[in-house]
């Protein structure tokens, strides 16, 4: 058996789910739309992953010397490496667009557009964290995911279109992106 119960698991995704489908009727931009159903979409793999695995758990219980054995039991294997690496990001998944991944281990983070590898010398990298005031309260609710389940999910942007507002936290961050203050 895995370290991993994934019945409960996949009863917490499905009500972090509903939560986020409600909170979804409060968005008042395309930018909280675009988060929420990020969110969704991420939520319905991990149900789904849940799923499979709670079967394939079940099957392997009713006939633990199927030839079909070694299979289920490398699947209920692999469900639990991909919760434990894939679903487990030092930042986060991402639910908006954002060009910048840091590697906390080198003190770099990486330009997806450009392809370049910079130092964050004592700078935060050149992204925006969006808050709760922006995305109608959708952080509360990732803050319990990640409380509940572990798995941590970021609101980061290097998105353009902030360039004509102030931003939500990090001034500096905003310069180092756009250029200027204002």
């Amino acid at each position: 058996m895995s370290d991993f119960y994934y019945t409960k698991l996949h009863a917490k995704f499905a009500g972090f789910r509903i939560m986020v489908l409600a909170n979804r009727l409060a968005c008042n931009d395309d930018l909280s739309r675009v988060a929420h159903d990020t969110l969704v979409g991420k939520l319905d793999e991990l149900i789904d992953l849940a799923r499979a695995t709670v079967a394939a758990e079940c099957k392997l219980a009713q006939n633990p010397d199927s030839p079909e054995a070694e299979d289920l039991g490398e699947q209920i294997w692999a469900a639990g490496q991909d919760l434990t690496y894939l679903w487990r990001e030092p930042d986060g998944i991402d639910l908006l667009h954002c060009d910048v991944c840091v590697d906390w281990a080198t003190k770099e983070w990486y330009n997806k557009r450009t392809g370049e590898w910079r130092f964050l010398d004592g700078f935060p990298p050149p992204r925006i964290k969006i808050g709760d005031d922006r995305l109608n309260g959708l952080c509360k609710i990732l803050g319990q995911i990640a409380k509940e389940t572990g798995i941590v999910f970021n609101t980061y942007t290097t998105k353009q279109y902030f360039g004509v507002e102030e931003p939500d936290e990090d001034p500096e961050c905003y310069v180092a992106l756009h250029g200027s203050a204002h």
